[in-house]
């Protein structure tokens, strides 16, 4: 864990640096300009929820088949071409489909406009350019994970967004650029990423451009198709499983509400930063032992990311929803934005599912097992979809909140049992009950300090304490081992550091 708990660190210092940034952006620039923001929400996620089908699997092909393909001399025997061309060919295969299905397509799109989104209608064509970029730079950086790199790629592909997609908002709020330009703004710095990525590997002495077609033998090529169909239909079921809420709230609903959605979402997204570095720097060894059948260190690794996730998890839900009014009452237009309260309530607690049972979704992906998981991935995105058209006109944004949460409990509920029935392993011990007890005990006890009514004090007070509490408490009982070896370690240097002045 050495390797990958030093980059999940980096990636996690990158990542609250632009949470920070984020949060600011959130609480006094996006609510300014409610129906802009939930317009390019809905632009961005066409790139998000597609990137599976627009990748052709590029994205788990990435990691899953890297081990075979690895050989520096031969520059991994063109890996990387094949990864290009399963992006221009998925891109292009969803462009097909687009032209034929364009007509209904275009009807919807209209349907949602009519009377409450017409800028979706006039502007949806820039989600194609947007996508694309995307998904080059994500299957880009997904590919140096395989390096351990994880910390460029992530201030190439989020951490410039959280500085360019406020900047340009500011810029339409003060009415220095009219929407369209920002727009292309956004589409510009897409196409950025995608060229920095680029440039990274190849300063990285891994953007080799050989393909070597010998080495594709025909089993490779079937074990290569059927996965390839798996990572295309899979991921992208799966994406509309659990991240379409977004894209629903602003086409059945009104951008007026992906926008308040949005903003309850991120605020929601702080939990998951330890997941994104976690993942990030799990996913490789994740491939090596499923690869080699090493089930002894998978059930290892399995464990520690679990717990270590659902303390993380805990830790930072809990402080943000033990202050969630005196949050709302801080951000700008904060009667509209507090709205979304239990959208971040029911985004937090799915959050949490996903976190406390860690990477079983990765193992079957990775696993020769991974078609087991096509049933249910489609049987739950299309019920997501389904229970979204129900439930947003029937409670509001609230409707695609709770979708979520049931899609994201039900998918990993089969995920578990798929491990256990395939591998014999489980994410969970007896840390994960005492962890789960201690929140919801040190949330009670924090809830009788009482409101002082200035909004950042009582939000210093209450989560800092909820925070501080279950902090000690979980190094106290030693929850999670990993966690104890870390302030361990920056004691001592804290303390040979004092000795040394």
């Amino acid at each position: 864990m050495g390797v990958i708990r030093r980059q999940s660190l980096k990636h996690s210092a990158v990542n609250i640096v632009g949470l920070v940034i984020g949060a600011m952006s959130t609480l006094f620039v996006y609510p300014h300009v409610l129906e802009a923001s939930g317009l390019v929400q809905v632009l961005m996620y066409v790139g998000i929820i597609g990137l599976p089908a627009l990748s052709m699997g590029g994205n788990m092909v990435a990691i899953r088949f890297f081990p075979r393909f690895k050989d520096k001399t031969s520059g991994h025997n063109g890996f990387l071409v094949l990864l290009l061309l399963l992006c221009i060919a998925g891109y292009l295969a969803v462009a097909l489909l687009a032209l034929l299905f364009h007509k209904p397509l275009w009807e919807f799109i209209h349907s949602g406009a009519d009377g409450r989104s017409p800028l979706l209608a006039k502007y949806f064509w820039m989600a194609a350019p947007l996508a694309f970029f995307y998904t080059v730079g994500v299957v880009l950086s997904i590919y140096a994970f395989n390096f351990k790199r994880i910390v460029v790629p992530t201030l190439l592909i989020d951490f410039s967004m959280k500085l360019a997609l406020p900047a340009l908002l500011i810029c339409v709020w003060q009415e220095w650029l009219p929407l369209e330009a920002a727009l292309w703004g956004l589409i510009i710095h897409s196409f950025l990423v995608m060229t920095g990525m680029a440039l990274y590997l190849r300063s990285l002495g891994e953007w080799h451009l050989r393909p070597n077609w010998a080495f594709f033998t025909p089993e490779l090529r079937r074990e290569l198709f059927r996965f390839i169909g798996f990572g295309a239909f899979g991921g992208f079921a799966l994406q509309m499983a659990s991240r379409i809420d977004i894209f629903m709230v602003g086409t059945v609903g009104a951008l007026e509400w992906a926008g308040v959605y949005a903003i309850s979402s991120y605020i929601g997204s702080a939990v998951d930063i330890p997941t994104k570095s976690l993942y990030a720097a799990s996913a490789s060894s994740v491939a090596q032992y499923l690869n080699e059948e090493n089930h002894a260190e998978m059930e290892i690794l399995y464990k520690k990311v679990s717990i270590n996730l659902l303390v993380a998890g805990l830790l930072l839900f809990g402080s943000i929803w033990i202050s969630v009014d005196s949050l709302f009452d801080i951000v700008a237009n904060g009667k509209a934005v507090s709205a979304g309260k239990y959208v971040l309530l029911f985004i937090g607690l799915s959050r949490i599912v996903e976190m406390g049972t860690g990477l079983n979704n990765n193992m079957v992906y990775y696993s020769s097992y991974y078609l087991w998981s096509l049933v249910s991935l489609g049987v739950l995105a299309v019920g997501n979809v389904l229970f979204n058209l129900w439930l947003i006109p029937l409670v509001g944004m609230n409707g695609a909140a709770i979708s979520t949460l049931l899609s994201v409990t039900c998918y990993n509920a089969v995920s578990l049992g798929l491990v256990w029935l395939k591998f014999r392993l489980q994410p969970f011990s007896k840390n994960t009950l005492r962890v789960l007890l201690l929140a919801l005990s040190v949330y009670a006890v924090v809830q009788f300090i009482p409101l002082t009514n200035i909004g950042l004090l009582d939000i210093a007070i209450r989560s800092g304490l909820y925070f501080c509490t279950l902090g000690l408490l979980i190094l106290r009982f030693r929850i999670s081992p990993d966690l104890n070896d870390g302030f361990d370690v920056l004691r001592a240097k804290l303390f040979l550091r004092k000795n040394k002045d």
